[in-house]
């Protein structure tokens, strides 16, 4: 190939022309000062220049296959074709790659750019709407945006679900994407949620720049299970579009004021109940039962007394903790039982902070660090005032004079008769746990299989001598693996079916028996033995808290299947332009849906009263024509279809409003 060839190469990209008149070029030597040889720079830069012509011309032979004719041609073409620059300097290349290396090293800067920067900016913020992915919100009706009085509204309506979430007790998790979910529902996209241990500050900026922040301060809780499922029921309505703001108002105002489903005495005997059912499930007596109740009544009633004085909780849970484990000495000591400890077992547990312990690990798990170091903080307390109030029982007993107890009691071998009972006995206890913490009447026989499954699984693993903490682990995982289902098919959260589950799991005889051996005195075991020992109690108590977590977690995808199948019908049936025929009635007073068809048949249309709820409904007129028309409130989204004649989709307008009729 000639050279002449090589420069009108299509591959050729940069060609290099003898300057039009003398004068320096950039990447050359530099020009001769005045008074030297004119013609001796002349004669050098030439010679640059052509070394470096024909260098390129080498790298070209290197790098370029042989060109067909018909490519020379075209280039030569196109050459002609071009017209000649008179002025200017052609610029020669910066660096010496061939063409191919070239190609290669653009390419390779595009993918790392690619990778590096990534399809969007990875400065944007995270839209809030994620949080609700594997929550029973997932998918919210969204509305436009609401006017700025209208937000503030919204706003009070959320803070005011998250502050009787968390007094009822719900988890810090559960409070923030109920706040999220409702804001997104009625139009508040891009509101914010900040969630700590007793503070919620809600905060939201309107589309012109004006600035709305909510805070409440929860000063103390109030286990009420009810409560707390009729707010899961009613932020469940606000996303699903089946309620409007001002009903879900009145709701939860209503809500507000709702009385526990059971009166006082029978909570009371519930808890009274509950320590009796796990004395039997210890391998307590028939007369060890009844004590256990009435101990149990007793200390309950002596810590509510003790409230009145506003003295600290750590001093109220040492007190109670200090005399149950008298009553269970005395008693042991008189001869009326023969195994005190499962008493103090039974009393333990009562005083154990369960609830807080699995809101603490949840918090902990779910990225709440600050509020589940404070939820820690109240755990550690509640059982250092359990620990002190049994050492001070027991000094207190072997100052009077009290016998020894006998807390190291050897293994048995299982019997069909003990198995039953202990089974029964499960059962009663997290029934009675589920009366105890203010859950409706169709909460409790859910409450007593997932606390009979728990206990078997339990009991299972102990006759395959499992390690404790890994037994209480896998025990509490099926826990709430069955809980959360079986809570949202109930319409409530799964806490309320998981902390009554978990009271037949929970380790009060090994506390007991951990703190026994580090008060008394006794040759065969030592400090560090008992301090081992209550460390491993304490960490099973934990492991059943991550346990109950994790069931939970695990079981995401049953509830997670079933809301992306009925949304996938919505959308298909959306599509394909079906009319649903379904009516949803709404409970509100001054209420009413009509029907009404026209000689044209223009559709049908769905009216409520003062509150506005949801309705949907069908009809056809004179011609056949169908339609339908739906309207909601707070979200503030009209569909309608229908027209004189035939049956096709409408046009979808959205609209907001507080009130709509």
């Amino acid at each position: 190939m000639s050279d002449r060839e090589l420069e009108d190469a299509t591959t050729a990209e940069v060609r290099v022309e003898d300057p039009t008149e003398p004068g320096p070029v950039r990447g050359s030597s530099p020009a001769p000062v005045e008074g030297g040889n004119p013609e001796a720079g002349s004669q050098a830069l030439r010679e640059l220049l052509e070394r470096t012509r024909l260098q390129r011309l080498a790298e070209l032979r290197e790098s370029s296959p042989e060109p067909r004719p018909e490519d020379v041609a075209k280039a030569a073409a196109a050459k002609a074709a071009k017209p000649e620059r008179s002025v200017g300097r052609s610029k020669p290349r910066a660096d010496h790659l061939g063409a191919s290396q070239r190609i290669a090293q653009r390419v390779a800067r595009r993918t790392v750019g690619k990778l590096v920067s990534g399809t969007t900016a990875n400065t944007q913020p995270v839209p809030i709407v994620t949080a609700l992915k594997g929550t029973p919100y997932q998918a919210p009706v969204q509305a436009t945006e609401p006017s700025e009085d209208e937000a503030r509204m919204i706003l009070d309506l959320a803070a005011d679900i998250a502050a009787m979430m968390m007094r009822a007790g719900a988890g810090t998790s559960d409070v923030e994407v109920s706040v999220i979910a409702a804001c997104t529902a009625c139009g508040l996209a891009t509101v914010e949620v900040d969630l700590t241990s007793n503070t919620l500050v809600v905060h939201y900026s309107t589309s012109d720049g004006r600035l709305l922040t909510v805070m409440r301060v929860n000063r103390g809780e109030s286990t009420h299970f009810a409560k707390l499922a009729s707010v899961h029921k009613l932020v469940t309505d606000l996303v699903d579009g089946r309620l409007e703001f001002h009903e879900a108002r009145s709701r939860l105002d209503a809500i507000r004021t709702q009385r526990r489903p059971f009166p006082e005495w029978f909570t009371t005997g519930a808890w009274g109940f509950m320590v009796g059912a796990l004395v039997l499930l210890l391998g307590g007596g028939p007369i060890a039962i009844p004590l256990g109740i009435t101990m149990a009544i007793v200390v309950f009633q002596f810590g509510k007394l003790l409230g009145r004085t506003h003295l600290p909780s750590f001093f109220i849970t040492a007190l109670q903790a200090a005399s149950a484990t008298l009553i269970a000495t005395i008693a042991g000591d008189v001869g009326i039982i023969s195994s005190p400890q499962y008493l103090v077992a039974a009393g333990i547990v009562l005083l154990l902070p369960t609830q807080s312990l699995y809101s603490a690990v949840q918090d902990a798990l779910t990225n709440f660090p600050l509020t589940a170091a404070g939820r820690v903080v109240g755990v550690f307390m509640t059982l250092a005032g359990i620990v002190s109030g049994i050492a001070l029982g027991i000094v207190c007993g072997q100052a009077i004079g009290l016998s020894h107890i006998e807390v190291l009691v050897p293994k048995t071998s299982p019997h069909v008769v003990t198995a039953i009972l202990s089974m029964v006995a499960a059962a009663v206890v997290s029934m009675a746990g589920a009366v105890a913490m203010s859950a409706r009447r169709r909460f409790i026989l859910p409450a007593a299989l997932v606390g009979l499954a728990s206990h078997i699984t339990m009991m299972s693993l102990t006759l395959l001598e499992i390690d404790n903490v890994l037994a209480s682990l896998l025990a509490a995982t099926v826990t709430g693996f069955l809980s959360r289902p079986l809570a949202l098919r109930l319409g409530a959260p799964a806490i309320v079916l998981m902390i009554p589950g978990i009271y037949t799991l929970l380790q009060g005889l090994s506390i007991f028996t951990a703190v026994y051996q580090i008060a008394s005195d006794s040759e065969n075991v030592t400090f560090a033995v008992g301090l081992s020992s209550l460390f491993t109690a304490i960490l099973a108590n934990a492991a059943l808290a991550v346990g109950a977590v994790l069931g939970s977690y695990l079981a995401l995808p049953l509830k997670n299947l079933k809301s992306q199948s009925s949304a996938e019908e919505k959308v298909e049936s959306v599509r394909s332009g079906e009319t649903s025929t379904a009516v949803i009635d709404s409970v509100q007073p001054g209420g009413a849906k009509t029907q009404s068809s026209g000689p044209g048949g223009s559709g049908a249309s769905s009216a409520t009263g003062a509150s506005g709820a949801i309705g949907t409904s069908t009809s056809t007129g004179a011609s056949g024509a169908i339609g339908t028309s739906t309207s909601t409130g707070a979200s503030g989204v009209s569909a309608s279809s229908g027209a004189s004649g035939s049956a096709e989709m409408g046009k979808l307008s959205t609209d907001t409003g507080p009130i709509q009729s």
